[in-house]
């Protein structure tokens, strides 16, 4: 294992030192790009975090309309339904008496009663 790790470190460095020889950048160059990609990823992450910010406010918004509208509109709804249960109440029971009104009579009806 020791042979493999000593391995591995002189090739990152062979690398390392390969890849500043032949490159054509200059050593200001590279301090400016590596500059660059952290700046742009400091934006990057703070556009992120408003963004996480402006959804939280989206959730919150919509706890509260769902608070101020959803919560009386079930209220409405229930009520509604209640009174209509309760007109209907009547009606349905004289629609099953009707039925069952039916139901007798033609369960009374005999084969001999059809000729």
């Amino acid at each position: 294992m020791a042979k493999f790790s000593t391995g591995l470190l002189i090739g990152g460095i062979a690398g390392t030192l390969y890849a500043l020889l032949t490159s054509k950048k200059t050593g200001q160059q590279r301090q400016r790009e590596v500059a660059n990609y952290f700046t742009d990823l400091t934006q990057a992450t703070g556009d992120v975090q408003a963004a996480v910010g402006e959804f939280a406010q989206a959730m919150n918004n919509l706890r509260q309309e769902m608070d101020q509208t959803l919560q009386p509109a079930i209220k409405d709804i229930t009520a509604s339904v209640e009174e209509a249960e309760f007109e209907m109440s009547p009606r349905v029971d004289a629609i099953n008496k009707r039925v069952e009104v039916i139901n007798d009579a033609v369960n009374s009806i005999t084969p001999d009663d059809t000729k």
